[in-house]
């Protein structure tokens, strides 16, 4: 570019017309690329001066095939969410760690509306990229994604990609993504290379191994119980139960039978009676490499051959009792003089197989002890306990079934300890039958609302109910209605349920198309 040329490129007085403001711009010479800009606003006109110019100057310096290499599209999910939804979640952005939760939800929301946030918003969420939740990768991902590429930084998915390579929280994390899509293959990859690494990288490795676990991981678990360190055995320990096939479940099932065995007696008059016999376990290395350990708790007070007992059982394929209903084995243990380690033992063995027989077998003995129906036991808040966790191994929409009798029934007491659990997230009509439930408890006696308030458990349920207009309405009145003369506690809750539920609803209603009046 000779001396004249460089007269004439209007580079420098529009950049410098940028830093000094638009308004003071001088006008484009004619025949610049400046002069073919016709737009009237003077911050819109100096952007695209700023444009024209700097392709214009970068061609004359012979740099526009290497500085002008365009970067490939961006994939975008769908159009722009409305903007009540993007002020929404600008504030989602900047609101700290309480939002975490609505934030997902959020992300929930925009995906099912294929939607996505506008760009004004992406430099709020390019500053939060490593700490958006999962759900947000599907609606804004690829446009982050591509934001990085341009700025010289690398993807957010880019560093789990390769399971031999990163932090032992990144490796575990991409071995099981292995594990998903080969699960032999994954195990396969892993065992040339196990040994040659630390200790805290084997024992995430080895957890890895949930996904896809089978019965053909059951030799290298095994020989995991051997390691060096106490983090991979404990780690082997937690998934070979699970294998009820083993070599491990059948040492566990013949210490089981060793340890608890039903024995019967004819009565004169006719018919059998039955008892719990019961052999405590003594500590021994072979326990203890199979996982059988006592606790803390157990050697100081609650007796450690009685732990040993608890964790034997726990560890223990359920086909240890097929000899006996499951029914049988869970009144005996509730009547036995170790009640407490071959009941939560028996549970913990139901809770890992989900076996169906004996999750109804616990929750129909339970109900019955705790209405009084078993003679010798006594009806106490323990066994409501139980029975609650016993009703929380079902499927969900099991559990709300239950729940719903329960409601029917007016089973105050029962309902208050059932919905400390159950599933995160109520369907519609459950949601409905619980509002309806919590009005009528709340217009009932001091004493009932007082109940109410104890576990805390009512202002939790904002996050589980389901959210729409009906049900903030339903909580909003239930607050309106609850006498004035009530303590701040159940107050106070209600509050925080109608506060979320209002909160949600709201999120719903801006993801909702404008309607032109």
């Amino acid at each position: 570019m000779d001396v004249a040329d460089r007269a004439a490129d209007g580079w420098e007085p529009t950049l410098a017309a940028a830093l000094l403001g638009a308004e003071r711009a001088p006008p484009a010479a004619p025949g610049s690329p400046g002069a073919l800009v016709a737009e009237s606003d003077p911050g819109a006109a100096l952007l695209a001066r700023l444009a024209a110019e700097g392709v214009h100057h970068l061609a004359g310096q012979d740099l526009a095939p290497d500085a002008l290499v365009p970067v490939e599209p961006r994939e975008a999910l769908g159009p722009e969410c409305p903007p009540a939804a993007a002020t929404r979640l600008y504030g989602f952005l900047v609101g700290g760690h309480a939002t975490r939760d609505r934030l997902a939800e959020w992300f929930d929301l925009a995906a099912a509306a294929r939607m996505r946030p506008p760009a004004w918003l992406l430099q709020a969420l390019m500053l939060q990229r490593d700490a958006l939740p999962e759900t947000a990768r599907a609606v804004v991902g690829p446009e982050l994604d591509w934001l990085a590429r341009a700025c010289g930084e690398a993807p957010a998915a880019a560093a789990a990609a390769d399971w031999t390579e990163g932090t032992p929280s990144e490796r575990g994390a991409a071995l099981a993504a292995f594990r998903a899509r080969d699960p032999d293959g994954a195990r396969a990859a892993l065992e040339p290379v196990f040994r040659k690494e630390k200790a805290d990288l084997r024992e995430a490795l080895v957890r890895a191994l949930a996904v896809g676990l089978s019965e053909a991981d059951e030799p290298f678990l095994e020989s995991c119980l051997d390691d060096r360190a106490g983090g991979v055995r404990q780690a082997a320990q937690g998934l070979l139960p699970r294998l009820t096939g083993s070599r491990y479940a059948g040492r566990m099932a013949e210490r089981a039978r060793a340890a608890l065995g039903i024995n019967g007696k004819r009565r004169l008059l006719g018919g059998e009676t039955h008892g719990l016999s019961v052999t405590l376990p003594e500590e021994s290395p072979d326990l203890a490499r199979d996982g059988v350990e006592p606790g803390y708790w157990d050697r100081h007070g609650d007796g450690i051959r009685a732990g040993l007992l608890r964790n034997t059982l726990a560890r223990a394929p359920l086909r240890a009792f097929a000899d006996h209903p499951p029914r049988l084995w869970i009144e005996l243990a509730l009547r036995s003089e170790w009640a407490e380690p071959v009941f939560e033992g028996l549970f913990a063995a139901a809770e890992r197989d989900g076996d169906p027989t004996w999750i109804r077998a616990f929750i129909d003995l339970l109900s019955d002890a705790y209405e009084g129906k078993l003679s010798g036991i006594r009806r106490t808040n323990d066994l409501l306990a139980k029975c609650a966790r016993a009703v929380d191994l079902l499927p969900d929409a099991e559990w709300e079934a239950t729940v719903a009798a329960l409601i029917r029934a007016r089973r105050i007491e029962v309902v208050l300890a059932m919905i400390g659990q159950g599933p995160e997230a109520f369907t519609e009509p459950f949601s409905a039958a619980l509002l309806d439930w919590l009005a009528f408890v709340t217009r009932g006696s001091d004493a009932l609302r007082k109940d109410l308030a104890k576990p805390w458990v009512i202002a939790r349920l904002g996050e589980r109910l389901w959210a729409s207009e009906d049900a903030a309405a339903s909580a909003a009145a239930i607050l309106a209605r609850l006498p004035e003369e009530d303590g701040a506690r159940l107050r106070q809750q209600i509050a925080a349920l109608a506060e979320t539920l209002e909160l949600r609803a709201a999120m719903r209603r801006d993801f909702q198309p404008e309607t032109p009046t």
